[in-house]
């Protein structure tokens, strides 16, 4: 099998998916793929550029495309791509801090937001992005809590669902209140 940039990406990706952000590493991912690290190199720059990646191909593998019409819908289908992958929120957290327009997908949202002037919209889908990505990775990391015996699951909040649902509701109601 030749080596090439989506195969790495694809294993980084299982990595992640299967064991977190802490286990991908350019060393494990060699291994994985049977290549010395120096090879991933040549495919990508840095393990910050994988990651950033990686973060892509969680917003685009999620469970259903993200939704550009409806902010509601949006914030769910994001949340569920997040959720599909071991410390998804973490890793495409970090691709937005790194490039805020690398993730195309999050980039459409805006037109979710159609309403509102261009600028605000802008404001709007990155507010809305925030408040996602906050509330799933607590809910991550309070998973890896858990997985590590750190807490107990009687310790986890029970408002999960419908807390988000609550703030979701709040949050795109100012963000559309005129």
């Amino acid at each position: 099998m030749a080596l090439d940039r989506q195969i790495i990406l694809d294993q980084a990706f299982v990595i992640l998916r299967d064991d977190g952000l802490a286990a991908l590493t350019m060393r494990r991912l060699a291994t994985d793929l049977g290549v010395a690290p120096g090879a991933l190199y040549w495919h990508v720059a840095s393990k910050q550029e994988l990651v950033a990646s990686v973060a892509e191909l969680i917003v685009v593998r999620g469970p259903r495309p993200i939704s550009s019409t409806d902010p509601t819908t949006a914030a769910h289908d994001l949340r569920d791509a997040l959720l599909a992958v071991r410390d998804g929120a973490d890793v495409v957290s970090f691709a937005l801090a790194l490039s805020s327009d690398r993730l195309e997908p999050l980039s459409r949202l805006e037109m979710a937001f159609s309403q509102l002037p261009a600028e605000q919209a802008c404001w709007a889908a990155r507010a809305m992005t925030h408040y996602v990505l906050g509330a799933t990775a607590e809910e991550q990391n309070r998973s890896e809590l858990i997985r590590a015996g750190i807490l107990t699951e009687a310790q986890r909040p029970n408002d999960g669902e419908a807390g988000f649902e609550f703030a979701l509701s709040r949050v795109i109601d100012g963000l559309t209140r005129q």
